[in-house]
């Protein structure tokens, strides 16, 4: 990650005209500009691939495999990909429902009669994070060992919490059913969640870098993971990834993620109606930064649709991006779990694009400029944010978290720090007083207006 930058910044345009359609050569430089501005050379690092169709046009590798030994990382280097499972765990149950193996709109209590599943649960809803299923035991259970995780005993614990919310009624990110989707992918195929996947998707599509992170393979080419800690680097605290399954255990490389995609995209793994259909957001209320169809999320970058996903998990952060109308895909893979990879990934889109997204540049803003912006604004506890001018420096509160550095740019938005594309832009009244914060959730509108409270 990027150190806190000071707090006076503005941010200039590092790149090609929004209107023109950038060459190869342009870029590769504008690329590299964000991959400086985000990446300490001498620290933990990530991997970024950018391709038009079947054609790589940037490729290219900033940071340290192993910090400790001073290995650079390689474009061609084994990471965790965490979440980005996901889209694997979905293509392959939608697969299963093409050959009549399940119904996706079918209970999950079907495939899964021994566990006691709220009937109402269908498969699609697992997929699409609508089913309700909860991320916490309500009765507290202890903590897993450090071999491998029987499926049998998560799906127990899984099953015996109640609901957070009836099924298809709303939508909430959960681990835990996607856990459930490789039981009942055991199930009806006779085989282990992660030789269903092997049998069926990485050895037909030649996918030989991407497999079940195991915790006692030699993968030649792994890289460490790593955290920061108010700025210092340190090694990823331990963890077992037997515990995702479906949900996020495997590994892989940028090449195999862009060939994932690309078999993906072009209907080579559930055909174009397949594809669409995991594509499709499962509820049209969900803000259309956050839309998640069947094991793929739907985003809006610089006017586009970004189909694809992301991934957190100890050590390693992952994006995996496709842009229908550019047939574009866009992978970074990074090794330490503070890094930002869907910024990163978003800039590089951008980039593809031909109008990319400012990056942050020193320049001093005058401590006069920051005090009118001090006040609380929004109108209701979810936009609830007050900015407060502290030792001449910006923050940006939310109730019941910390603050966050942010600075003032020369285009009069208000930036987080360290780098998020999400800023504010101050509206004023014919006085010049601030009367409201327009909020653009990374990068992109519409604008979510935050009222300044009196």
């Amino acid at each position: 990650m990027r150190p806190f930058l000071p707090a006076m910044l503005c941010t200039v345009m590092l790149a090609t005209p929004a209107w023109a359609q950038p060459s190869p050569a342009m870029i590769a430089r504008d690329a590299d500009s964000a991959m400086a501005a985000a990446i300490d050379a001498k620290g933990s690092g990530a991997v970024v691939l950018i391709a038009r169709g079947d054609t790589v046009l940037y490729r290219k590798a900033r940071g340290m495999a192993e910090v400790e030994l001073g290995v650079p990382l390689a474009p061609d280097q084994v990471f965790r990909i965490a979440s980005i499972t996901k889209s694997f765990t979905g293509a392959l149950l939608v697969q299963m429902a093409a050959r009549g193996e399940v119904s996706l709109d079918a209970p999950a209590v079907r495939y899964l009669s021994d566990l006691p599943l709220d009937p109402r649960i269908t498969l699609r809803q697992l997929l699409s994070h609508t089913a309700g299923v909860s991320e916490t035991d309500a009765v507290p259970q202890p903590p897993f060992g450090n071999g491998e995780v029987p499926i049998a005993e998560q799906v127990r614990r899984i099953a015996a919490r109640p609901l957070a919310f009836e099924p298809g009624t709303a939508q909430r990110y959960s681990n835990a059913g996607y856990i459930l989707l490789a039981a009942v992918i055991e199930k009806v195929t006779g085989q282990s969640w992660d030789e269903a996947m092997r049998t069926r998707l990485f050895v037909p599509l030649g996918l030989a870098e991407t497999a079940y992170d195991r915790l006692d393979d030699i993968v030649p080419g792994r890289t460490s993971g790593y955290s920061s800690d108010k700025g210092v680097l340190r090694n990823a605290a331990p963890f077992n990834v037997s515990i995702p399954k479906t949900a996020g255990s495997l590994r892989s490389t940028a090449a195999d993620l862009l060939r994932w995609m690309r078999a993906l995209s072009q209907g080579r793994v559930v055909g174009t109606a397949g594809f669409a259909e995991m594509s499709k957001p499962a509820l049209a209320s969900v803000g259309v930064q956050e839309r998640y169809g069947l094991g793929l999320y739907r985003w809006q970058i610089r006017g586009q649709d970004a189909i694809g996903h992301t991934g957190q998990i100890n050590g390693f952060t992952s994006a995996l991006f496709y842009l229908p109308a550019e047939d574009a895909t866009v992978v970074v893979l990074a090794n330490s779990d503070s890094f930002d990879a869907q910024t990163l990934a978003r800039r590089m889109a951008a980039i593809l694009i031909g109008k990319p997204y400012p990056l942050p540049r020193p320049s001093a803003v005058p401590a006069e400029s920051l005090r009118p912006l001090a006040g609380s604004y929004g109108s209701d506890p979810a936009t609830s944010r007050t900015i407060a001018v502290q030792d001449g420096r910006l923050v940006i509160n939310r109730p019941n978290r910390g603050g966050i550095p942010a600075v003032l740019g020369s285009d009069g938005a208000l930036r987080f720090v360290p780098d998020e594309l999400s800023y504010f832009l101050p509206v004023r009244d014919a006085e010049g007083a601030v009367i409201r914060l327009d909020y653009f959730a990374r990068g992109e509108g519409p604008a979510l207006p935050l009222p300044r409270q009196p």
